[in-house]
């Protein structure tokens, strides 16, 4: 013989377990927030990057100026492309275009 659930019962089951499921969920991102937390209190300022330390100022301070609150810079990365380069080419090559007289 089979017994049924009555649907009330079905549905607090149903609550119960999504319920708890958020709160699991919600557990593993407080404790995540706070290792990270932990970890971002160990840094440093990024002098061991090579950058100069008034470079890093104004870095901080146009970032201070845009966000309107106090930062803390954890990582510097000085980004050197060849594609940098190949704009600057590209920007003397159309004004050289641009100066050219062409035939009467």
């Amino acid at each position: 013989m089979m017994t049924h659930m009555s649907p009330w019962l079905i549905a607090l089951v149903a609550f119960s377990l999504v319920f708890a499921s958020l709160g699991c969920l919600a557990a593993l991102l407080y404790v995540l927030r706070a290792l990270s937390v932990r970890s971002v209190k160990g840094a440093r300022a990024p002098e061991q990057a090579g950058i100069d330390p008034d470079t890093l100022a104004v870095i901080a301070a146009a970032a201070y100026a845009t966000l309107g609150a106090p930062i803390r810079i954890h990582r510097v990365h000085a980004h050197a492309d060849e594609a940098d380069e190949s704009w600057g080419q590209a920007g003397r090559m159309d004004i050289m275009v641009s100066h050219q007289v062409g035939p009467k």
